[in-house]
């Protein structure tokens, strides 16, 4: 995903939130052009467009602020679902290394929201460590100075294909 899509995400997101928040879905439909509503989506969308987010980031805050307890159990409830999803792609990573690497940068974006939902640390990041290549940013070089190498440093490499 761009950063102009991102931005585009969140136009459409961010005015469904407080919607969102006080409903009992996971994943809320924003139509067909976008990807399901989520606070990881939202906080990951925010994070990779940086500074051209910044009105977004200070309204999602007001909303968060306003509703935390909603925003709380929310996200407490994405936490255990991506993780689950995170858990799954690694097992399928070890069933087949090279297919597996090949989808890092498409799954690699549960761990990042986990990490954005306040889970710095998962069970997995010893696994992670052991078959972690570090190289290149994994998304769009123009979003990787908004993610910090030392918090995220699993969005700075790749997997072994083997």
């Amino acid at each position: 995903m761009t950063i102009q899509k991102d931005i585009e995400y969140l136009e459409a997101a961010v005015p469904e939130l407080e919607t969102y928040l006080l409903s009992k879905e996971l994943y809320y439909p924003l139509g067909t052009r976008f990807p399901q509503l989520t606070l990881g989506a939202v906080l990951l969308a925010i994070t990779r467009a940086g500074l051209r987010a910044e009105s977004f980031r200070a309204r999602v805050e007001s909303i968060r602020l306003k509703w935390q307890s909603a925003w709380d159990a929310k996200a407490g409830r994405e936490v255990k679902a991506r993780s689950e999803l995170w858990m799954n792609y690694l097992a399928e990573y070890r069933d087949d290394p090279k297919f597996g690497a090949r989808l890092y940068s498409q799954n690699v974006r549960y761990r990042a929201m986990l990490n954005l939902l306040g889970k710095p640390a998962h069970e997995s990041d010893a696994l992670l460590k052991s078959i972690f290549i570090e190289g290149n940013f994994i998304w769009d070089e123009e979003c990787a100075g908004n993610f910090s190498h030392e918090i995220f440093w699993y969005l700075f490499g790749t997997l072994k294909k083997e």
